[in-house]
C-alpha cells in the first residue's frame, strides 16, 4: 500500500509541475496582462487611424479638399473622430501635398513581436511614434443625370 501512496504523490507533483510549466509558457508566449493590455490599446489606435483615413478618403472622393487638420474633419454633424489615442496622446494628421496625407500615432508594441493581434501589413508598426503615408482616392466624376 505504501507504493500506491508514493506513486500517487509523485503523480500529483508531476501534474502540478506540468500545470505550472503550461501557465508559465502561456504567459511567455502571450505576454502578461500588461502586455496584452498594451497590444489591445494599439489595436484600438489602428482602428482609430483607419476610421480617420476612411473619413478623409470619403471627403476627397466626394470632391472636397483634404481637411487642414483633424478638428476640421470632425466638424460635420454626426461625424465622430478620435483626436486622442486611448492614453490621451493626440493623433497627428498632416496633408503632404496633392492628395497625400500622413497619419501618426504613438504605439506601445511592435507588430513584428506581437503578430497574433495583427491584421495585415498596411498598418504594421514598431513601438514608439509611427507614421503612415496615405493617398486619398481620385474624386468621383459628377454623376448628374
Amino acid at each position: 500500500m505504501k507504493e500506491t501512496g508514493s506513486a500517487g504523490r509523485t503523480l500529483a507533483i508531476v501534474a502540478v509541475a506540468v500545470v505550472v510549466a503550461t501557465v508559465a509558457a502561456a504567459i511567455r508566449v502571450m505576454g502578461g496582462p500588461a502586455a496584452q493590455r498594451e497590444a489591445k490599446l494599439d489595436v484600438r489606435r489602428v482602428d482609430d487611424l483607419q476610421r480617420i483615413a476612411m473619413l478623409v478618403d470619403m471627403r476627397v472622393r466626394h470632391g472636397e479638399a483634404l481637411p487642414a487638420d483633424l478638428p476640421a474633419l470632425a466638424v460635420r454633424p454626426g461625424t465622430r473622430v478620435a483626436l486622442l489615442d486611448p492614453a490621451g496622446v493626440p493623433y497627428e494628421y498632416q496633408p503632404t501635398g496633392g492628395r497625400g496625407y500622413r497619419l501618426c500615432a504613438d504605439f506601445s508594441t511592435d507588430t513584428a513581436i506581437t503578430p497574433e493581434a495583427w491584421r495585415g501589413d498596411e498598418w504594421a508598426h514598431g513601438a514608439g511614434r509611427q507614421c503612415f503615408e496615405r493617398t486619398a482616392p481620385v474624386p468621383r466624376a459628377d454623376r448628374t443625370p
